[in-house]
């Protein structure tokens, strides 16, 4: 199997990806401020087309788990060819003059390891029905071509206490099912340039700390699935619950 820099777990259109330098302390506090974030929002804006707003109720409810947000840009891609724009082109672009290497590059290769998740293994992957929308566009010749636009997020930590989260609106002409979470990161074209914000986050310990009962408890049931290329999505048990007890102190 091919090694990697880093670890990533998916959830309902969110992909986390975890460098593995972080220890055992960080990663559940990031995982479980993911989790708390992405149900929130989706508690909050559970209607399909909805995702600009979800994506702000997600913000906001990360600043409400203890984390600050240090930045935020529209970074603004410009191709010369947008009709053969790859994800590869969108980081490369998105690392350029922005201190952002690391994070991108472990974000592509969480999005490798998606790509090589096994067909066969269940349970499917699925995308959240908001991921997407689809529309009927007028093409050359009078046609008609059917499009879909797709949100997808990632959320990197590639340092301790940090969090880069990047937010992708491409179109494409390739049909969105329940297989397109695999396949949507192994095409060669999309049919228009890729919109990425990124936030930067940063932890407020104290705040964390003050707040870390309430999201262990608030995320009880729920789960990040993590992705074993080659393999599939299969649940695990995690080691987070004795990390992440109520009463465990703040590392920081």
């Amino acid at each position: 199997m091919e090694s990697f820099r880093q670890e990533s777990f998916v959830d309902s259109g969110l992909l986390g990806v975890l460098s593995l330098s972080l220890d055992q302390q960080m990663k559940c506090d990031t995982l479980y401020s993911l989790l708390a974030a992405r149900v929130m929002a989706s508690n909050s804006f559970p209607d399909v087309g909805d995702f600009p707003q979800w994506h702000s109720r997600f913000v906001e409810a990360l600043e409400r788990c203890g984390w600050t947000l240090r930045r935020e840009q529209d970074l603004k891609p410009v191709f010369n060819q947008p009709s053969t724009v790859t994800l590869q082109n969108v980081f490369a672009h998105a690392m350029a003059g922005e201190a952002l290497q690391e994070p991108c590059e472990l974000a592509l290769e969480a999005l490798d390891a998606l790509a090589q998740l096994s067909t066969d293994a269940p349970p499917a992957v699925r995308f959240r029905e908001r991921s997407f929308s689809q529309r009927r566009v007028e093409v050359e010749g009078g046609k008609e071509e059917q499009r879909f636009t797709v949100h997808w997020m990632l959320a990197v930590s590639a340092r301790k206490a940090c969090i880069d989260l990047f937010h992708l609106e491409f179109e494409t002409t390739q049909c969105v099912d329940e297989q397109f979470l695999q396949q949507a990161f192994v095409p060669s074209s999309f049919t228009s340039p890729v919109a990425v914000k990124h936030h930067a986050f940063e932890m407020a310990a104290r705040a964390f700390a003050r707040s870390r009962a309430q999201i262990v408890a608030f995320v009880q049931g729920h789960q990040l699935m993590p992705i074993t290329p080659g393999i599939g999505l299969m649940p695990v048990t995690s080691t987070c619950d004795a990390v992440m007890a109520p009463d465990s102190p703040s590392p920081r």
